[in-house]
């Protein structure tokens, strides 16, 4: 339109951009923003919330967090199976990541909604003592690094193997964290090729040979030939009765597969000793196995002995 009322006027398209201005016509309005997943949670949104969230887990199944969040979602939305579910998968990678302490406490989580699920409490006590034994381990493995002998720089890397050989073994299984490292400690590891003599039947030689790996067989002298009695592998001990008990070995010992083994000499067992805050425990835990002492009742049966 034109100019009104001579110069000092306003001009009709003047007024339309300060109205314009004034009431904030021609702006788009803003775009509604996208919740994220958190908002959608305090907002009580949780189906919306739970379709975001296994979508994430889709392209990212080892997301951690997610995992937590969709339990928790699962938790309000009442579906505990589900909860649970999400809760003891995060529980079990934390525990193999060496976190057994937020795993449990996970668990503990998942037991308050599914309190009749007696696998939980079970996995919770495998929880804690797998991070008793990671405890035994590291002591276990500053003991194998002290072990006396040419062996002494084995790397860390050969000695964590040769300690999960040991892991299920009567003696490991019942030595305190501290006594093993003791001991490991007070022995030297020695490497013998099949064929070698470990002792010989009659002998009074005086040593504790507890196997990490490879095979032993104790034969009894029948007519010329070896009788085989038993064989021994890893976690076992030989010698306690010339050792500990001043008797004789009852049969020949003889490697039949490459053998590493740990040995504790009297001056070894002297220095395991010195100090030992519970030496007569120490000492029936090297006598439980009773190996030598099966092998002499074998021995006098086969020989027609009582």
């Amino acid at each position: 339109m034109g100019v009104t009322q001579g110069d000092g006027g306003f001009r009709c398209g003047d007024q339309q951009s300060v109205a314009i201005k004034w009431f904030g016509g021609g702006k788009k309005p803003p775009e509604p923003r996208e919740h994220s997943i958190d908002d959608l949670i305090v907002l009580e949104q949780y189906e919306e919330a739970g379709e975001r969230l296994r979508a994430r887990l889709k392209d990212h199944p080892d997301d951690l967090h997610s995992h937590l969040k969709l339990a928790e979602v699962y938790t309000q939305l009442q579906q505990f199976a589900r909860a649970v579910d999400e809760y003891g998968f995060v529980a079990e990678e934390y525990a193999q990541d060496g976190f057994y302490d937020k795993g449990i406490a996970l668990l503990s989580k998942a037991m308050k909604l599914a309190p009749f699920d007696s696998s939980l409490a079970g996995r919770i006590e495998k929880f804690q003592r797998d991070k008793d034994m990671e405890h035994v381990r590291t002591l276990a493995l500053e003991g194998l690094q002290k072990a006396r002998g040419v062996e002494a720089g084995t790397s860390m890397l050969e000695l964590r193997r040769l300690w999960s050989f040991l892991t299920s073994s009567s003696l490991v299984q019942h030595l305190p964290g501290e006594q093993l490292k003791r001991l490991f400690s007070s022995m030297e590891m020695v490497h013998l090729d099949a064929g070698a003599e470990l002792a010989r039947e009659g002998s009074q030689e005086a040593f504790l040979m507890l196997i990490v790996t490879g095979t032993v067989e104790a034969t009894m002298a029948d007519g010329g030939r070896g009788l085989l009695v038993r064989s021994f592998t890893t976690g076992d001990l030989l010698g306690e009765g010339a050792f500990l008990e001043r008797g004789a070995w009852p049969a020949s010992y003889r490697v039949t597969e490459p053998l590493v083994a740990l040995k504790l000499s009297r001056a070894g067992l002297e220095q395991a000793l010195m100090g030992n805050p519970d030496p007569r425990g120490f000492l029936e835990t090297l006598r439980e196995q009773h190996n030598d002492r099966d092998v002499a009742t074998s021995v006098r049966r086969l020989r027609g002995g009582s």
